[in-house]
């Protein structure tokens, strides 16, 4: 009889950084949107760049909190 195979290590995930690269590009295209409809609406520069700015975290944070609540429902069931 052989001796059961010794527990491995979970493999690194490496899915990680094209995730990454895809949320931030997606939150940049809002950010730039954005800021393009606020400089048409007659905003100045600083107040469209705040926005966009303002557009970019929200985005990027809502895909982390996205990205983060469906890997733990995978883990429940």
């Amino acid at each position: 009889m052989t001796p059961p195979a010794p527990p491995t290590s979970p493999r690194p995930a490496h899915t990680w950084v094209p995730w990454l690269l895809a949320m931030a590009l997606f939150s940049l295209v809002i950010a730039m949107a954005i800021g393009i409809l606020k400089s048409l609406a007659g905003a100045g520069l600083v107040e469209a760049v705040l926005a966009g700015g303002t557009a970019f975290g929200a985005t990027m944070g809502t895909c982390l909190v996205a990205v983060t609540a469906v890997k733990e429902l995978r883990k429940i069931t």
